[in-house]
């Protein structure tokens, strides 16, 4: 009995001892440690502490380690990248050069159409305008400030409704212009010339009446250089050109149009040498009235035996409700076209809108 308790006392003791025992270390072949990704410092950011990762059950491939950025602790603030100057230098496009003032150099020379030659050492500031079209050219680049004075019949711009008038366009009333003190006024026919230059007035006489509509652009060159501001133009003056060749590029492809007639009052039309016929040229439309020149009354018997496709009824249509032209076909047709302006009246910057327009009208498939 007593060497029974002394087994049993013996064994729990060795399991007592055991027990308290530390366990002995396995070798590394044989337990896998646990893996710590110490990340190389990136270019810029500190390194941060090695950060001990769950232990897969193998090591990860060298191709699979996680990027450098990926390993900063939450607890340690991202710091900021600063950015490459020279990588944004390379991608950011070149901007285009600003467009530089060139000051126009004086004296600027121009030829009058006696052929004189006029010369402005310096930009007129006071200019009497006894032309629609200039007055419209020099407010649309900018320069209606200048103009102290023009004639009765000048609508356009709205802008220019406070300038005085100074007479009918072939009446120019003389003593008033010189009391404005100008010193340029601008004259499409040459009835007063003598007498304003008597006055002491420097006067530029220019008969635009046989211009031809595609020399707007280079009027209004023109008269950017005498005013000093050739930029604008020539910003105009491109744009009025531009326009006019689409509109050209358009119609080339194209043979005869309708027949027109245009109605400027009491059956007053234009024919050869007039401004709208060039716009007629252009739109291949047929005038009946083509075999004059300038202006004519045409009859209602004229009229209805040419029996026009299109009406053109410059300040309102007085035909379709005259039973005289019951038969005609733009009647019928209802192709009476009322521009809404006086574009195709003035050889301005504007006149290419009123070729548009009408060019709309006649062929809607062609021109939106």
């Amino acid at each position: 009995m007593k060497l029974r308790i002394g087994i049993a006392t013996f064994a729990l003791l060795a399991w007592v001892l055991s027990a308290c025992s530390p366990e002995p270390a396995v070798p590394a072949a044989q337990q896998p440690a646990a893996i710590l990704v110490e990340p190389a410092p990136a270019v810029g950011l500190p390194a941060g502490p090695p950060q001990q990762a769950s232990a897969p059950a193998q090591p990860l491939p060298p191709a699979l380690a996680v990027p450098a950025a990926t390993a900063v602790p939450a607890s340690t603030p991202m710091p900021t990248r600063q950015p490459v100057a020279r990588v944004i230098e390379i991608l950011a496009p070149t901007p285009a050069p600003e467009p530089v003032a060139v000051p126009v150099k004086y004296p600027v020379v121009v030829t009058d159409s006696n052929g004189d030659e006029l010369v402005f050492e310096e930009e007129p500031e006071r200019i009497v305008a006894f032309d629609s079209a200039v007055v419209e050219i020099l407010f649309a680049i900018g320069e209606g400030h200048r103009v102290v004075g023009t004639h009765d019949f000048v609508f356009y711009p709205p802008e220019a409704a406070d300038v005085p008038r100074l007479g009918g366009a072939f009446n120019m009333d003389i003593e008033t212009t010189v009391a404005l003190e100008p010193d340029l006024v601008f004259i499409f026919f040459d009835t007063f010339k003598e007498d304003l230059e008597r006055a002491g007035l420097k006067v530029f006489y220019l008969a635009t009446l046989t211009d031809e509509f595609t020399q707007v652009a280079d009027r209004t060159r023109l008269w950017g250089n005498i005013v000093g501001n050739p930029e604008a133009a020539d910003i105009v003056a491109n744009d009025f050109e531009e326009r006019v060749d689409a509109v050209v590029r358009t119609m080339n492809r194209f043979g005869a149009g309708p027949t027109v007639f245009q109605d400027e009052g009491d059956l007053w039309t234009p024919g050869q040498g007039t401004l709208i016929q060039q716009v007629f040229d252009l739109l291949r439309l047929e005038n009946i009235a083509a075999e004059i020149t300038g202006y004519a009354q045409l009859s209602p018997e004229v009229i209805v035996e040419s029996d026009p496709a299109v009406i053109i009824a410059s300040y309102g249509d007085n035909i379709s409700t005259n039973p005289a032209f019951a038969g005609v076909l733009a009647v019928q047709n209802g192709a009476i076209y009322v521009p809404t302006s006086d574009a195709l009246s003035i050889a301005s910057p504007r006149f290419v809108k009123g070729i548009e327009d009408l060019a709309a009208w006649v062929y809607p498939g062609l021109f939106r």
